[in-house]
């Protein structure tokens, strides 16, 4: 006679075996590993402010989801365009919440330690921006903000897009509809 716990680990087993071929099978769910400052959670809800209702606010978003390769480059440049993208993140990103266009992306300078390494990545922001008309927002980080200012600053910035005059080596673009998973619905 077969004896019944035996039976039972034999279907544990089999179950067990069951559930880790479909678990396998399943698509990796990647999550996106962000982390924000304590200043850049301290200045989000000025920036809400600042921007007003007709846009949204999204936090550490990479460049290259931002910013797309000319169609006419071949897929190795086109590749290589995104590559040299890779590890920039902007701290927000501007959107309006009808188009999902992309208005301006705003970084917080709150840089204490490696002043030289980061002096290299803003110039690098700074110069990209430029050159695919992307207005960009520097805000130095501050304990306190002054609402007003930073209103103004906004507008000036977005203003000032309209006359900025694009010369783009980098062969890269500004996404016409930012459709992030980030933004709100």
């Amino acid at each position: 006679m077969i004896d019944p716990i035996l039976i039972l680990s034999a279907i544990a087993v089999l179950g067990l075996a069951l559930l880790l071929v479909l678990l396998k099978k399943r698509a990796p769910v990647v999550a996106q590993k962000t982390t924000t400052s304590l200043n850049e959670r301290m200045f989000h809800p000025v920036l809400e402010k600042a921007v007003g209702d007709r846009f949204d606010i999204v936090c550490k978003v990479p460049v290259n989801e931002i910013l797309i390769p000319e169609q006419s480059l071949s897929k190795r440049a086109q590749k290589k365009a995104l590559k040299s993208l890779q590890g920039y993140i902007f701290d927000y990103l501007v959107v309006q919440k009808d188009s999902r266009k992309v208005i301006c992306a705003v970084e917080l300078d709150d840089h204490k330690f490696d002043k030289k390494t980061f002096k290299k990545q803003d110039l690098f922001l700074d110069q990209l921006c430029e050159e695919v008309g992307l207005p960009l927002l520097r805000v130095p980080s501050k304990r306190g903000y002054d609402l007003a200012e930073i209103i103004e600053r906004f507008e000036r910035t977005i203003e000032a897009a309209s006359r900025i005059e694009v010369n783009n080596k980098t062969k890269l673009s500004v996404t016409e509809q930012f459709t992030n998973s980030q933004l709100p619905e």
